[in-house]
């Protein structure tokens, strides 16, 4: 159940840059770039946001009661390549956005891509929606968009969809759209990277008790995520809304790797194996929000996520899914059996920290790959791909996925 999974969805906004009360508009129009024709009926929108509308007759468009921030409008068309433009939005602003057509090229690769192979396809549908109460309540609405092929040799799987992949989430009440979709996952590097500009549109219902239904699943997938965390590490309150962060090492098994674990005694909470041939420990000490950031500009309002090494990050506000809770269980009984094993051979080992008995938690992995990147006050980063989760974060995949405008209903807010 181990895969380590680099933080998805690349475009992203910065919300809030402005007082709440400042909701501004953003209007234009869209046009063929070379011949000028008005083009009608375009969709519109903000990546990763529910901010989205189609042009009407004449190709203008009004998106109203945005707040400030940073954004990437994209603009989508039947024939034309996508269009981007990351905008500064601080006052209401006219948009002109011209369309290139699209490549012939690109639309014969879809047109005479060969039909998937039924286990890449499965291979495909466990890593991108997930296999959480939630991601069973998704479906591909069209599957026909989408090439899936798997390496064997490289142990590598790659999914593409240039006309992008439109997902229906039944437990979150939303359809997302994923422009610019590009999933891949190294098995032999336990790594999964996947770069899309989503589209965000609630799903219509007249159903009271369903649109409740919808906002206590949101809740719940926003509790203990990790753009929940790093908001309370932005906000310093990581005891008050439930997490509890340790200093974690990581190193390849070796005699002086255990050797560092027996000296180190009753600081320790937890001694474990991630994965064959390396050895993990765990510091009893809890880590404070000022241990895992530091302003990103003397002066500024801004955040950045700086740590050492590798934190492990536990939620304590509710119960883990059923799934995780089984497949966490049937680890811990063949870490037990294989530690038996290794005592009665005399081959040693080091004792788990993490007994059978235990009650199963949601416990994640966090670790920085390269600079650090700004917390926003969404809870999101700058540059999602600075990251590398595992654990309860990467079990949880796009039937938790939420938009950044998400505001939960304890901020203040239902969301949206």
């Amino acid at each position: 159940m181990r895969l380590f999974t680099v933080a998805f969805l690349l475009l992203a906004a910065a919300l809030g840059a402005l007082p709440a009360r400042a909701q501004l508009v953003l209007d234009g129009q869209v046009r063929d770039a070379r011949t000028q024709r008005p083009l009608a009926y375009a969709s519109v929108f903000l990546a990763n946001t529910t901010y989205g509308t189609t042009t009407d007759s004449t190709g203008r468009f009004a998106l109203a009661s945005v707040p400030g921030g940073h954004y990437e409008i994209m603009v989508s068309y039947v024939g034309y390549q996508l269009y981007q433009k990351t905008v500064d939005l601080q006052q209401s602003l006219t948009l002109a956005a011209n369309l290139l057509p699209a490549t012939t090229q690109l639309d014969e690769v879809v047109v005479h891509a060969t039909k998937n192979r039924p286990a890449d396809y499965q291979r495909f549908l466990q890593q991108f929606l997930g296999r959480s109460a939630f991601s069973r309540q998704c479906r591909i609405e069209n599957p026909q968009d989408l090439v899936v092929y798997y390496d064997e040799q490289r142990r590598e799987l790659t999914a593409a969809a240039p006309r992008g992949v439109r997902v229906v989430n039944q437990a979150l009440g939303y359809r997302i759209t994923y422009y610019n979709f590009d999933f891949k996952v190294l098995y032999n590097a336990n790594r999964c990277v996947f770069v899309a500009a989503p589209a965000f549109e609630a799903l219509p219902t007249a159903d009271a008790r369903q649109q409740r239904r919808w906002d206590e699943n949101r809740r719940k997938a926003y509790a203990g995520s990790l753009p929940h965390f790093l908001r309370s590490v932005r906000e310093g309150r990581l005891p008050e809304e439930g997490f509890l962060v340790q200093a974690m090492v990581v190193e390849p098994k070796s005699e002086q790797a255990q050797q560092r674990v027996a000296q180190a005694g009753d600081s320790l909470a937890a001694v474990f194996t991630p994965e064959p041939g390396l050895l993990a420990r765990v510091y009893k000490a809890p880590l404070a929000a000022t241990q895992l950031r530091q302003p990103a500009t003397v002066g500024a309002p801004r955040v950045q996520l700086q740590f050492p090494g590798a934190v492990q990050v536990t939620y304590q506000g509710e119960q883990p899914d059923a799934l995780y809770a089984a497949d966490v269980a049937v680890a811990r009984r063949n870490s037990q059996v294989g530690a038996a094993a290794a005592h009665r051979t005399g081959a040693g080992g080091v004792a788990l920290g993490r007994a059978s008995y235990d009650p199963i938690l949601e416990v994640s992995e966090l670790r920085l790959l390269g600079p650090p990147a700004l917390i926003l006050p969404n809870g999101y980063l700058t540059n999602p791909l600075s990251v590398k989760v595992d654990g309860y974060w990467s079990f949880e995949k796009v039937g938790e996925n939420l938009p950044l405008d998400y505001v939960p209903a304890a901020a203040g807010a239902p969301g949206p």
